[in-house]
């Protein structure tokens, strides 16, 4: 065929499909001989000679090229067999139309490298409807030769399939590993690195999940899938032992069983290790659409494992840093700084809700005695003790904070003066039936008690400096007083005002 008859049949397209890609390039086939040709539907399908499937993975019908996906198995005997068998065009005519089978085999080097010779079988499926005429001898020798001639060029193609490949492997890599290297807290890393292999590789799911030492537990983290939609798993966890689950298994190393075998080319499981030590697993899969996870892709992937990997423990480690500087470790109550910024949170959402807010300002009594008379290594026992009471009798969404020294407030959400009493006289009672053992002293024990001061928004302040201002004011009062006691500010406005009226009254009197 010379070069004038060759630009006819295929016309500028072609040319264009090849640097397009793959893809391209066969959408292009279809469309070049269904046009030449007059056909009804043309159809691509790629074959596994492992399985003996024919892979569907290309239709041109009514003007319009798509991508469609089944798998078929030809029948023994039948057109489609023959062809594959003899890698010969084969036809044959029935209720569904004429149609003709050209199947194509060849081999080529991979001009990317790193992969040698690839094969390539596939068959292309021509077809006319019933009420038209059938292919004739020379009319399917012509297509056969049409289509042959077309794929000269498929190597070309295929280059520039790889070439586009690896310029997204590149992007891919420079952008993923930024996101490992900048992502640091856990609420946020876990997320943009799902997110980031889940857009990058185009998975259906990428699920993260960690080891838990301390219960022995793989505990499910985060699911990113293809809609883009992250949701927590965290209701998901796994007993880290032998047989509890295939996902056990792989982190302990063990066989996963059929499951795994069976949908090994479209799930990855990947154990996240550093340093030699496990922390947790990433599973991607394609199991809701299916497709083939590419041996290139699943390299590409375990190529980042190391950096997954110490990237989520980066993130845990930051975490824990972070909740060590936010977290007294003797006492285990938040530091001060925590507290200012949950006090500015609690409180606007007491003053937008309408909701009463207390406050509960308590100081170990005689606690600068304690240190200087039995030691600081005493003192932090009975710090560690109060820690612990206080902890261990608070609602979910009350706030202590280890304020300075000895000095422990708490923010007390929906809670009424009276109910805050409630409550100090609760923590008071259980600490003071506290011993703490002092082996050198004459008593061989020490008694604490605490005074307490109690203020409320709205009914005492209406600002958080003020709050604490009146808090301050009511522990103050008691202090004053002979310590070991629990006021109200409310309580302690009300005896200061009786006490000024009183002294007015008798003044008035005196004169």
């Amino acid at each position: 065929m010379n070069k004038k008859s060759a630009k006819t049949i295929f016309g500028p397209e072609p040319a264009k499909a090849v640097y397009d890609g793959r893809d391209a390039f066969m959408k292009g086939a279809l469309e070049a001989v269904s046009a030449a040709f007059t056909l009804d539907a043309a159809s691509f399908y790629e074959y596994d000679e492992k399985t003996g499937l024919l892979r569907l993975s290309l239709r041109h019908a009514s003007g319009v090229t798509f991508e469609h996906e089944e798998n078929l198995r030809p029948a023994p005997g039948s057109a489609a067999a023959r062809a594959v068998e003899t890698v010969e065009q084969t036809s044959a005519k029935g209720l569904g139309g004429s149609f003709l089978y050209s199947p194509f085999r060849f081999d080529y080097c991979d001009p990317a490298g790193g992969r040698g010779v690839i094969p390539c079988f596939g068959l292309f499926r021509l077809e006319r409807a019933p009420r038209r005429r059938g292919f004739t001898k020379a009319e399917a020798a012509k297509a056969d030769a049409f289509l042959r001639s077309y794929l000269r060029d498929y190597y070309k193609a295929e280059f520039f399939s790889l070439h586009r490949k690896y310029d997204k492997n590149v992007t891919a890599i420079t952008e993923l590993t930024e996101v490992f290297a900048t992502a640091l807290r856990v609420s946020e890393s876990f997320r943009h690195i799902l997110s980031g292999i889940q857009t990058y590789f185009g998975f259906d799911r990428v699920r993260l999940y960690l080891i838990d030492e301390k219960n022995r537990r793989l505990k499910g983290e985060l699911s990113a899938d293809i809609r883009g939609q992250i949701k927590s798993i965290a209701y998901e966890e796994i007993p880290l032992e032998p047989g509890a689950h295939r996902f056990a298994d792989i982190v302990l190393g063990r066989s996963s069983g059929a499951f795994m075998e069976r949908y090994k080319d479209c799930v990855l499981y990947m154990p996240l290790a550093v340093q030699g030590v496990t922390i947790g697993l990433l599973i991607v899969d394609n199991l809701l659409s299916q497709q083939r996870i590419e041996p290139q892709e699943l390299a590409m992937l375990k190529s980042f494992g190391g950096q997954i990997a110490l990237a989520v423990d980066n993130s845990r480690l930051f975490d824990k840093v972070e909740e060590l500087s936010l977290y007294d470790e003797l006492t285990k109550l938040p530091l001060r700084r925590y507290f200012n910024q949950r006090y500015q949170e609690e409180f606007y959402r007491a003053e937008r809700f309408k909701q009463p807010l207390a406050m509960v300002w308590a100081d170990i009594d005689f606690f600068k005695e304690v240190n200087d008379t039995y030691g600081h290594q005493i003192g932090d026992k009975v710090l560690k003790e109060a820690g612990r009471v206080i902890l261990s009798n608070l609602r979910k969404i009350d706030f202590p904070c280890r304020y300075g020294g000895d000095e422990i407030i708490i923010l007390l959400p929906q809670a009424s003066g009276e109910e805050a009493k409630r409550l100090a006289q609760r923590l008071s009672s259980e600490l003071a039936e506290l011993r703490i053992p002092v082996p050198f002293s004459k008593t061989k024990e020490l008694r604490v008690t605490l005074s307490i001061g109690v203020s409320t928004f709205p009914q005492d302040a209406s600002t958080m400096e003020a709050l604490l201002e009146k808090a301050d004011d009511a522990l103050y009062w008691v202090k004053s007083h002979g310590r070991g006691k629990i006021a109200l500010y409310s309580e302690v406005a009300a005896e200061k005002a009786q006490a000024e009226a009183a002294g007015g009254n008798k003044d008035a009197a005196t004169k």
